[in-house]
């Protein structure tokens, strides 16, 4: 993308982050920031999520070859129509937000001729916001889907590159079969997590003690409860549909469990978890959701300070690249592991003969 100045429109988490991997990124002339206060502004440019940044929309997207949204959804289409006159043709208008397809009919009609609008929404991200949870590798092997409202449209491979320069890997959607996609996989578990926590505070009414014992699998169910609740409230109402819809087949499998449990019903109780755990299995463990495959091990580890170091230097003494990483506190016959992501399966065998030289416990995972 050589000599690209790309203008971004909220320095957040996920602005921000985009900000500082596109400063590191080749071929890349300018990265302007663009925020509502001044003192954000000043602190982009002192982070190095930007190069520039300014609280005046119409000043920081003025001669910008790519301008990247990246605010609550419904925010949107009011800050395209202030930003219009400073647009000029040739300019491509993207987004980073969560629900694509109220965008892609909303944005194109608020544009000036020559400048086009290509959805786009990289799956990654954090409980923590705001420009001080900003991490320049945050989009790192994530997946960056890319959700034109003309599949044809000369913009795409900008947004294509765009994804590229920030290490992400890009998938292109229709807009319609990106938000029932997401409404699954990733709205309707946090909708739940929210529910989860609202019945144990309910809970904890009568029983003050409940999250002392809460264990790591309550923890980790709920830990996306903690987004934040502007951006949710937004992922909600601009997706409405596919939401409810599948809010309704959770409602559904859930009465089945009651059902059963009311009637004591072992059986169909035994059947419906049996299904669960099979679908559950077929999980692709081998790939980073969709974007291509990826080969995994798991590490066992004493609890002693630099453990995790010592695994990755481990590695890194033969040049292999970690391209995922997690950490499993409560897993099911995992315990404390840590759970290792490679690109290729010449990578997870000499990672593997690596680690059990060195004396970790390791083994091929899935």
């Amino acid at each position: 993308m050589p000599g690209l100045r790309v203008t971004i429109v909220g320095l957040g988490l996920m602005g921000g982050s985009m900000g500082m991997a596109l400063r590191r990124a080749p071929g890349i002339a300018r990265i302007v920031g663009v925020a509502r206060r001044p003192e954000t502004a000043a602190e982009a440019v002192a982070v190095g999520a930007a190069d520039e940044a300014t609280a005046d929309l119409q000043e920081g997207v003025a001669g910008a070859d790519v301008v990247v949204f990246a605010t609550p959804v419904r925010t949107i289409p009011g800050l395209v129509s202030e930003c219009r006159p400073a647009l000029r043709p040739g300019t491509v208008v993207t987004d980073v937000g969560s629900t694509k397809a109220e965008l892609c009919r909303q944005i194109p009609p608020l544009l000036p001729p020559g400048v086009e609008f290509v959805g786009g929404h990289p799956m990654a991200g954090s409980e923590q916001t705001g420009l001080t949870a900003a991490d320049p590798y945050l989009y790192q092997n994530a997946i960056y889907v890319i959700t034109p409202p003309d599949p044809k449209q000369q913009g795409l491979e900008r947004v294509k590159q765009l994804a590229q320069a920030v290490g992400a890997q890009p998938i292109v959607l229709s807009p319609e079969q990106h938000d029932r996609t997401v409404a699954a996989v990733s709205h309707l578990p946090h909708l739940v997590a929210t529910a989860l926590v609202c019945a144990a505070a309910e809970a904890m009414k009568d029983q003050p003690e409940l999250l002392a014992l809460a264990a790591g699998g309550f923890r980790d169910t709920t830990r996306v409860a903690s987004g934040d609740p502007v951006m949710w409230r937004d992922i909600c109402l601009t997706n409405r549909g596919p939401i409810l819809e599948m809010i309704d087949q959770f409602l559904s499998a859930l009465q089945h469990v009651r059902t059963a449990i009311e009637a004591g019903d072992g059986r169909g109780l035994v059947f419906h978890m049996e299904q669960a755990r099979e679908v559950r299995r077929q999980l692709p463990r081998h790939r980073k959701g969709i974007a291509g495959p990826m080969w995994e091990l798991v590490v066992q580890l004493a609890d002693r300070p630099g453990a995790i170091a010592e695994v990755s230097s481990c590695i890194a003494e033969k040049g292999i690249n970690i391209k995922d990483i997690e950490i499993l506190r409560v897993r099911e016959g995992e315990g404390g592991t840590l759970r290792l992501g490679f690109a290729s399966e010449q990578d997870v065998q000499r990672a593997m003969a690596q680690l059990v030289s060195r004396g970790f416990a390791a083994r091929r995972r899935g």
